[in-house]
C-alpha cells in the first residue's frame, strides 16, 4: 500500500511538473510592448523607388507552411526537408507577387513542428524583404497537440505574425489579445494570444500606419470584442491599413454554418462592428455579394468562405483587390494595391 502510494504520489508530481514547464511563459491576460525591427540582408535586393506610386500590400495565413492539416485533423510531423522544399517554394512565389509589404500569420519563429527554422527570416532573405518585424503571440515548451498519437505533438512553440517589408518600418508595437473566457483556464494556458502588430511604413516622403493582425476563430464574443478594441486602436492611432485573418465573414455571405469544420458564423456581428470603424474594405461587401466564390480565401484545396481581408483609410486610393492562386497553406493569399503618390510617368504620352 505504502508503495502504491508512494508511485502514485511521484507520479503526481512528474504531471504537475510538466504540467508547470509545459505551457511556460504563458499569459492569460493582455500584454503589449515595444519591439525592434529586424535587419535581414536579402540574397538579391530589389530596387524600390524613392518616392513610390503605388504601394502593394498582401496578407496571408501561412499555416506555418504545413498545407492540408495544419490545424491538426490526420496531422503528422514532417522533416526538416519537407519544410524547406516549402520555404524555397513560398519565398519564389511569395516574390512573384511584387507586393511591398506582405503581413503573415502562423508563422513560426522556432518551433518544433516546422524543423525550428525561422520562416519569416528565410522568406525575408530568399524574396528581397530586408525589413522584418516579428511579432510572437504563441510561446510554450511544449504544446500537447494534436492530443494523439504523442510522437505527433506540436512540442516546443515559437509562433505569431510577421510583417515583411521592401520599406524601412519604425514604430513596431505588439499587443497580445485576452483569451476566450469560455475555455477552461487549463486549456488557456497552452492556447495561442491572438494580437494585434502595428508599425510605420516609411514609403519615401510618406509614412502610414499598419497594423496585422489574428482574430479569434472559435468564439465569436471574444472575436467581437477584439473588433471593437481594434475599432478603437484605430481611431485614436489614425490607423492607414489593417490586414490579417479576421476569422469572420461578409455581411452578405450566403452560408454562415454547416461547414465542413463545423464553424459557425450565425450571428456574428464582427464584420458590422469592422466596418464601424472608419475604414473601408478593398472588397466592398456589395462586389463580394456579386460572386462569392471569386472572393473565398478559405480552406485553399476548397475554398467556401472569405476569411482574410484588407482595410485601408477613406481618402487613400485603391486601384486593384484579388485572391492569388497559392497551394502552400489552408488559406489564399490577398492583394491589394494603392495609389499613394503621382505616377512615376505618363501613361497617356504613347
Amino acid at each position: 500500500m505504502k508503495m502504491f502510494l508512494g508511485v502514485a504520489l511521484v507520479l503526481l508530481a512528474v504531471f504537475l511538473t510538466f504540467f508547470a514547464w509545459a505551457p511556460y511563459p504563458w499569459s492569460l491576460g493582455t500584454s503589449q510592448g515595444k519591439f525592434p525591427v529586424i535587419d535581414v540582408e536579402p540574397e538579391e535586393m530589389i530596387d524600390v523607388p524613392e518616392n513610390p506610386s503605388v504601394l502593394k500590400i498582401v496578407t496571408f495565413n501561412l499555416g506555418f507552411l504545413y498545407g492540408e492539416g495544419s490545424e491538426g485533423v490526420n496531422y503528422e510531423t514532417r522533416s526538416k526537408e519537407f519544410f524547406l522544399k516549402t520555404l524555397e517554394d513560398a519565398s519564389s512565389e511569395i516574390k512573384s507577387w511584387g507586393a511591398d509589404v506582405i503581413c503573415l500569420q502562423e508563422i513560426d519563429f522556432d518551433s518544433a513542428r516546422s524543423q525550428f527554422i525561422n520562416q519569416a527570416e528565410y522568406i525575408a532573405k530568399k524574396a528581397g524583404y530586408p525589413y522584418v518585424a516579428e511579432a510572437v503571440s504563441w510561446n510554450a515548451n511544449y504544446i500537447p497537440f494534436p492530443y494523439w498519437p504523442i510522437k505527433n505533438n506540436f512540442g516546443r512553440m515559437h509562433s505569431g505574425g510577421a510583417i515583411l517589408s521592401k520599406y524601412p518600418l519604425t514604430d513596431h508595437e505588439v499587443i497580445l489579445l485576452g483569451k476566450p473566457e469560455s475555455q477552461p483556464w487549463w486549456y488557456n494556458l497552452f492556447y495561442l494570444h491572438r494580437y494585434f502588430q502595428k508599425v510605420t511604413i516609411n514609403a519615401g516622403e510618406k509614412k502610414f500606419k499598419l497594423i496585422n493582425l489574428h482574430l479569434e476563430a472559435f468564439d465569436k464574443l471574444n472575436r467581437e470584442g477584439q473588433i471593437k478594441e481594434l475599432s478603437e486602436k484605430i481611431k485614436s492611432e489614425a490607423i492607414d491599413f489593417v490586414a490579417g485573418d479576421f476569422n469572420m465573414l461578409p455581411a452578405s455571405a450566403s452560408k454562415r454554418s454547416k461547414f465542413y469544420n463545423d464553424d459557425n458564423y450565425e450571428n456574428d456581428r464582427s464584420y458590422e462592428l469592422m466596418m464601424k470603424s472608419g475604414l473601408a474594405e478593398v472588397i466592398p461587401d456589395e462586389i463580394y455579394a456579386k460572386d462569392e466564390a471569386f472572393y473565398f480565401t478559405f480552406p485553399a484545396w476548397a475554398p467556401d468562405r472569405r476569411l482574410d481581408y484588407i482595410f485601408y483609410k477613406p481618402g487613400l486610393k485603391m486601384m486593384r483587390a484579388e485572391v492569388l492562386p497559392s497551394a502552400l497553406s489552408d488559406h489564399l493569399p490577398l492583394r491589394a494595391s494603392f495609389q499613394i503618390g503621382s505616377p512615376s510617368f505618363n501613361l497617356y504620352s504613347q
